[in-house]
């Protein structure tokens, strides 16, 4: 029996809109629910929180508890009228009789219900939000006071706006949120099938599902707008889910219509915005109170989610975002224009430049964007962000860029690193004059120029970098160092790398510990994270040359690791450190690692340009290709590099490949394709290739090439002398890997001269060189000849225990392709003496009389190792002397 002044709607639970889809999470919270005192159901509207109560009023009330209803929106507008409701949902649910409930007042309601008896009554309140303070105060002392005598379920779109600390500290509260309330896709599809008359593509469907996010309100306009462009025959361009008046009308009647203009000027302006902060709502709609509006907002559930409540992080469903914004868009595009630039200024100044560039491309003014651009170019730059700033700037036209310096000098730099080099001197002087113009009508002041006139060297520099123009780059570096001081530590970081690189290249490593204090130093300054990739990278390849493989292998991973980190797997810029460790990982005889490296990083390489990079990827392919015997494919691949080199005027490169190209026809046995490609190269000089006075890689490279034909036409006497002036230089200057090099080629000339124990010299010289870097792969790569002289060399016995003769060890073994031999595998002669084979052979030729640089010419040792090895002996032994050595090894039956 209803109160004559209740709307019988306000405490009959509503009917189902639509046939309930089972829900798994549903179903088992119910139990969870009917155990609570408090259950709250949070979202934005048409998430199923009625949906939800009913089908928990249906499983509680199946086991006899009472279920009262009460929906706020039908016409509760007092306590008053919230009591009325609350006797007549009591009644009706057969809790107490008409007449036995006091005199109505509030104090009555909760002594009658603290003093019930029976089954636990379920009251559900739907629409809280729509209460006044007074009823929701009510609620507090009601649940406060029934205890665990009644189960209280609270549905509201927003925040219920009843005090709730208490219950959760206790344990006594439960809450369930938008993710509870969410189908996932097999529920929404089983929904979708359900709500449809027709077949749906399963194609459409998964749009559907993605689209709404699990709305389930969603779920069913998509389904209704989906069978009315079926019926029609002409879906529009927006889709099933896209800016359609089915879900537009939905949003402004359930969620727009009736708030306060302030909150719907405040949802319209921020909705160009992905995510909401009180900062960037600030920003965008130029309000102080930005922060409380946008908690009234949440608060009001009106389609926001949280991303981080502590911290005020939200942002708009997807597809009640998409239709405001669009309407904005529609109807007041000025407005939205105005809204972007506002966006676009403050991620700027907060760091946010990929944001910032959003929002002034999508305000459509291209005058703007250029403006936004030459703002935060250099910024951009030194966060990694090069290539979006050229991408962008280049869809520009060139009235609006000629009068943008910092962004005419960013995309030079773009151009010099693809080895675009007239562009990026174009850029150059159109950046120059702008700074002139700037300078002369006062928009720039002296500070200002001198920082534009300092970035202006730097591309410069960059650019002649590009084109392996040594000389300048080293001295320019020098002087713009020095200018720079510890103010810009992201161009210091690159002039580092670019000197070392010159240093390198002019054999200029005499000054080379302090400039590695300098790179230490400036790798630890603050802002250069980014940079350090770009600085270890070019650095490695210096400290190889050097032959401080460990170092460079540290820098190497470390840019490696670093570069993922901030771009990804397979990225451009992790192919700078990449390809160069491909290099070291193949010279160290890690085939399979460099082969990975190589396959993911030469694709990528072009975009930056750097020689080192396109040599390594290169030259690592090549000879991969070369280790699996598949020779023409790595001379395909040289002729792929000797073409990119040419297309950019890589002299530096074009020398390399042509080398490594004369290496691999001569050990093919195709020697006169070998001089024809020699010889046709416009790199070649007049006369013997010795090293001037100021020689480069490129002179030692086209060297060693010349060698190799020289000696091939056995005209010996000229080779050993032009390779053992580069011998002498190189170890001179401190490079050691090409020292390795030059001593392999004087090997092989003693070989072909009938000469092996200077061949076994030349071979063991290269090794004391090779073992600090751990290189394999320069001995097997030179094939049978080498390989012959280090078993000659190596083989004929267990190795000491130095790292020298380890290192040969696993030369030896890596030829022979046996595992290393270790030291529980040698030898031992005597009782217990553990003399090697080695020292058994010196000792047998001391008792024969002959003298220690006897024995190395027999034995292709130095002096100096004879003796090393006589003072291993006598320690064995435990003897001073030669003739107390023999005399020992007799006695102990080593010696006949």
């Amino acid at each position: 029996m209803f109160d004559m002044g209740v709307v019988p709607t306000t405490i009959v639970p509503p009917r189902a809109a639509h046939r309930y889809v089972k829900r798994a999470i549903i179903e088992e919270l119910a139990e969870t629910v009917g155990a609570a005192r408090i259950a709250t159901v949070n979202s934005p509207a048409g998430f199923g929180k009625t949906t939800a109560m009913l089908r928990w009023a249906e499983i509680l009330g199946a086991t006899g508890r009472p279920i009262i209803w009460i929906a706020a929106r039908a016409g509760i507008d007092s306590l008053e009228t919230f009591l009325d409701a609350l006797k007549s949902a009591s009644v009706s649910a057969g809790l107490m009789p008409d007449q036995g409930l006091g005199d109505g007042s509030p104090r009555s309601w909760l002594a009658n219900m603290s003093a019930h008896s029976g089954p636990r009554p379920v009251l559900c309140i739907d629409d809280a939000q729509l209460l006044s303070p007074e009823i929701h105060e009510f609620i507090e002392q009601m649940i406060a006071s029934a205890r665990d005598g009644l189960t209280t379920i609270v549905a509201s779109r927003g925040e219920s706006g009843i005090n709730l600390a208490r219950m959760r500290a206790l344990g006594y509260l439960v809450e369930i949120r938008v993710r509870h309330l969410c189908f996932d896709n097999d529920e929404a599809t089983r929904l979708i099938t359900q709500e449809s008359v027709g077949q749906i593509p399963v194609d459409e469907i998964q749009k559907m599902v993605a689209d709404t996010q699990g709305w389930a309100t969603g779920l069913v306009l998509a389904v209704g707008a989906w069978q009315l462009d079926h019926a029609e025959g002409h879906p529009p361009e927006g889709g099933t889910t896209g800016l359609r008046n089915e879900f537009a009308s939905y949003f402004h009647e359930e969620v727009l219509d009736g708030l306060p203009q302030n909150i719907r000027d405040f949802i319209v302006n921020t909705s160009i915005l992905d995510e909401l902060t009180p900062s960037g709502c600030a920003a965008v709609v130029q309000s102080e109170n930005a922060r409380i509006i946008l908690e009234d907002v949440f608060h009001r559930g009106l389609f926001l989610t949280e991303i981080d409540r502590e911290r005020s992080r939200y942002r708009y469903y997807t597809l009640f975002r998409e239709m405001v914004y669009g309407r904005l868009m529609m109807r007041a595009p000025e407005r939205a224009a105005e809204l972007h630039r506002r966006a676009s200024r403050f991620f700027g100044e907060s760091g946010d430049f990929q944001n910032a560039l959003y929002h002034a491309e999508k305000s459509g003014d291209q005058t703007f964007l250029a403006q936004q651009l030459d703002l935060l170019a250099e910024q951009m730059t030194y966060s990694g962000l090069l290539y979006r700033v050229d991408e962008m700037a280049s869809e520009l036209p060139w009235d609006l860029l000629q009068d943008c310096p910092s962004l005419l000098l960013a995309m030079s730099w773009r151009r010099s690193r693809r080895l675009a080099f007239k562009s990026a001197e174009h850029l150059i002087v159109a950046a120059e004059a702008a700074i002139e113009s700037a300078t002369q009508c006062a928009s720039l002041d002296d500070y200002e120029a001198r920082q534009m006139e300092f970035r202006v060297r730097h591309r410069k520099i960059m650019l002649e970098a590009a084109r392996d123009n040594m000389p300048f780059v080293e001295r320019e570096s020098e002087l713009l160092l020095e200018d720079l001081g510890d103010d810009h530590p992201y161009l210091s970081c690159t002039l580092i790398a670019q000197l070392l690189s010159a240093r390198r290249e002019l054999y200029h490593f005499h000054d080379m510990l302090k400039l590695e204090a300098e790179l230490r130093k400036a790798l630890g300054r603050p802002g250069s994270d980014f940079a350090s990739i770009a600085l270890k990278s070019s650095v490695a390849p210096t400290l190889v040359a050097q032959g401080k493989t460990q170092m460079a292998r540290q820098y190497l991973t470390e840019a490696h690791n670093l570069a993922i980190e901030i771009e990804g797997e397979n990225s451009g810029i992790a192919a700078l450190p990449g390809l160069p460790l491909a290099e070291l990982h193949y010279e160290c005889g890690e085939l399979t690692e460099a082969a990975r490296l190589v396959e993911d990083y030469l694709p990528s390489i072009r975009q930056w340009g750097f020689v080192d990079q396109l040599a390594s990827g290169y030259l690592v392919r090549s000879r991969l290709a070369a280790a699996e015997g598949d020779m023409a494919s790595a001379l395909s691949g040289l002729e792929e590099a000797q073409i990119v080199a040419i297309e950019c005027g890589l002299d530096r490169l074009r020398a390399l490949i042509l080398s490594e190209q004369v290496r691999m026809l001569v050990k093919s046995g195709k020697l006169d394709q070998a001089e024809q490609l020699f010889h046709s190269s416009d790199l070649t000089v007049e006369g013997e290739p010795v090293p001037t006075l100021n020689p480069t890689r490129l002179n030692e490279w086209m060297a060693i090439a010349w060698l190799r034909l020289e000696m091939q036409r056995f005209r010996l006497v000229r080779s050993r002398k032009i390779a053992k002036r580069w011998l002498e230089f190189v170890r001179r200057r401190g490079a050691i890997r090409s020292a390795v090099s030059f001593e392999l080629l004087l090997a092989e000339i003693a070989v072909l001269a009938g000469n092996r124990s200077e061949a076994r010299r030349s071979v063991r010289a290269a090794v004391e060189l090779a073992e600090p870097g751990g290189w394999i792969r320069p001995f097997i790569d030179e094939g049978e000849a080498i390989s012959s002289l280090l078993v000659e060399s190596y083989a004929d016995g267990p190795s000491l225990d130095t790292p020298v003769d380890r290192f040969a060890a696993e030369l030896v073994s890596v030829l022979r392709g046996t595992p290393k031999m270790s030291g529980d595998d040698e030898e031992e002669f005597g009782l217990g003496s553990s003399l090697s084979v080695r020292e058994v052979e010196i000792l047998t030729m001391v008792s024969g009389g002959l003298r220690n640089r006897e024995i190395g010419d027999r034995l292709g040792l130095t002096e100096g190792t004879v003796k090393w090895y006589m003072q291993q002996i006598y320690d064995k032994l435990g003897v001073r002397r030669r003739p107390q050595a023999v005399i020992r090894a007799r006695q102990m039956g080593i010696l006949p």
